[in-house]
């Protein structure tokens, strides 16, 4: 349930520029909830340029004495199509250590993964395939048009998922941004045999879709929340 909690958070859509507009950086700060009860852990969220043209580097982060847990994606950006370069994820807590390091090429596209458990792998991949954080910057572009659903396809180690957002519902939300109209998008990927289970973002549209709270729910009895506890440029 963490990492899917942890997961939630990488909704972050950047504000600040219009989407055919190159990204603006951002950094944003998150409280962890469990069960509506702060813990002492804290993520954030970081958009900055790398070197080179319409390149990216975006990294999210959680860390206190319980675990650590590290994303980060490079990437091109070109009128809201990014294409991954590199992505890394690595947990470490509760007794586990586990890691993917992939690297993406596109002629042909292919994916190089090395991992904790199966080692280094090479195989075939969808063309407009994604990384698990360059799909959700994708996902502000199709909501920012006034669609209402997204599809989307993503690389996570040696798997290839599918992932459907749609929007649910609105809220009026505080924020550290002031008070905030908000979208309610819920996460459903396919396949997925636990029907209690589901992540919802709420997403300010006055914001460029930047996310102000997530809510994963694994059961009636757990679940976990992000909530913005600072954002600056």
């Amino acid at each position: 349930m963490m990492r899917a909690a942890l997961l939630a958070l990488a909704l972050a859509l950047p504000g600040g520029a219009a989407l055919a507009e190159p990204l603006a950086p951002f950094a944003a700060e998150y409280r962890i909830h469990v069960n509506k009860i702060p813990t002492p852990i804290k993520a954030t969220l970081v958009l900055e340029p790398a070197p080179g043209e319409d390149r990216y580097r975006m990294l999210f982060e959680a860390d206190s004495f319980m675990l650590t847990n590290t994303e980060e994606s490079w990437f091109e950006w070109n009128d809201c199509e990014p294409r991954t370069e590199r992505y890394v994820h690595e947990f470490q807590g509760f007794g586990k250590h586990r890691y993917h390091h992939t690297d993406f090429s596109w002629s042909p596209p292919r994916a190089v993964n090395s991992d904790s458990k199966e080692g280094k792998e090479s195989f075939d991949i969808p063309a407009d395939a994604l990384d698990e954080l360059t799909m959700l910057l994708r996902a502000r572009c199709v909501f920012a048009t006034g669609d209402k659903e997204y599809t989307a396809t993503s690389v996570y180690g040696d798997r290839i998922r599918q992932h459907h957002f749609i929007v649910i519902d609105r809220e009026t939300l505080d924020t550290p941004m002031g008070e905030l109209d908000t979208l309610i998008v819920e996460k459903r990927r396919k396949g997925d045999r636990k029907e209690k289970r589901r992540t919802l973002f709420w997403v300010a549209p006055a914001k460029d879709y930047m996310v102000v709270k997530a809510r994963h729910i694994e059961s009636t009895l757990l679940r976990g929340e992000l909530i913005m506890i600072d954002y600056g440029n």
